[in-house]
């Protein structure tokens, strides 16, 4: 880690604007760490838009601790509007026969598209991984790196998965290698440029605020990514990550609000409440506001490579 002002990790370029500092968290892939992770700063780049944290761990610190995940932090949450919007897009696609999803976690996204479809998952956690292909799914490798290079797919899926990437453009890269021709990349995440997220909250919303989730791409970023590689980003849709009832989106509203006015607030409250419950140790002494549905805060962004 370091404490100069760092380029942007997405375009290179050094104007930057700071949007404040990230609470720390000791929540990691399902596990409670021994402790906290800094959250340093949540910066915006003037040039390509997109928003990332800095200073991050090595790739090898973060592989480790994926690694030693809980497999059950990586089961779908039931009601995903983005996982909806995610599947229809993928069958839109006429030649959509091979599907990779990279970060399948336990295979629930590919266990729901039709039995027709060829499924393909990169999981690097190791108990996800083996749940995945429990569930009939063919796991390819642990990560883009460990893939045969001859390895083609129609349809590539990175749902959840590139806010944890430090670089997503060489990330990406990696991923396009194996995309037959005229195929499509989708990708669900964050949205980056939504004006709650970076003129209100900033370092204190939710989706920035989990020691995971490190970028944000721009749509600027996208489309530059694809054009140079004679691509070109074939739909954008925003979505809510969930529904929720009323009553939800009032209690996620209050914790959005709390965390925003004060993150150790937060902290002692959840600290509190797990005394109160007697929660099984190690406990957590750091907590974000896990609200996800509380506003339309990700989006599906899909990119069809050359025909």
């Amino acid at each position: 880690m370091h404490d100069q002002q760092p380029t942007c990790r997405l375009c290179g370029a050094s104007r930057l604007e700071s949007l404040g500092t990230i609470a720390p968290g000791d929540f990691f892939a399902g596990r409670v760490l021994p402790k906290p992770i800094a959250g340093g700063q949540l910066w915006r780049c003037v040039d390509c838009d997109s928003l990332f944290r800095d200073p991050i761990l090595t790739p090898d610190a973060y592989r480790e601790l994926y690694e030693s995940g809980a497999a059950g932090q990586w089961i779908g949450d039931s009601g995903r509007q983005d996982l909806e919007v995610v599947g229809s897009v993928v069958l839109s696609h006429a030649g959509a026969v091979r599907v990779l999803d990279v970060g399948c976690g336990t295979g629930d996204f590919l266990a729901s598209l039709p039995g027709t479809i060829e499924k393909f998952g990169i999981e690097p956690a190791t108990g996800a991984a083996g749940e995945a292909a429990r569930r009939g799914i063919s796991i390819a490798a642990p990560t883009l790196d460990d893939l045969p290079a001859n390895a083609r797919f129609d349809v590539i899926t990175i749902i959840d998965v590139i806010e944890h990437i430090p670089d997503p453009a060489a990330f990406l890269e990696r991923a396009f290698a194996h995309l037959e021709r005229g195929g499509l990349i989708v990708i669900s995440t964050g949205h980056a440029q939504i004006p709650v997220w970076r003129r209100l909250f900033r370092s204190r919303f939710w989706y920035s605020s989990f020691p995971e989730h490190i970028t944000f791409p721009s749509l600027g970023f996208y489309e530059s990514w694809a054009q140079a590689r004679n691509g070109r980003v074939a739909s954008v849709t925003p979505t809510r990550y969930r529904a929720l009832p009323l009553w939800k989106s009032a209690v996620f509203l209050l914790i959005q609000g709390v965390y925003w006015v004060s993150p150790h607030f937060l902290d002692w409250a959840g600290r509190s409440l797990g005394m109160l419950m007697r929660s099984p140790k190690p406990r957590r002494q750091h907590f974000s506001p896990g609200v996800g549905g509380l506003f339309v805060d990700h989006w599906i962004v899909a990119i069809r490579g050359p025909s």
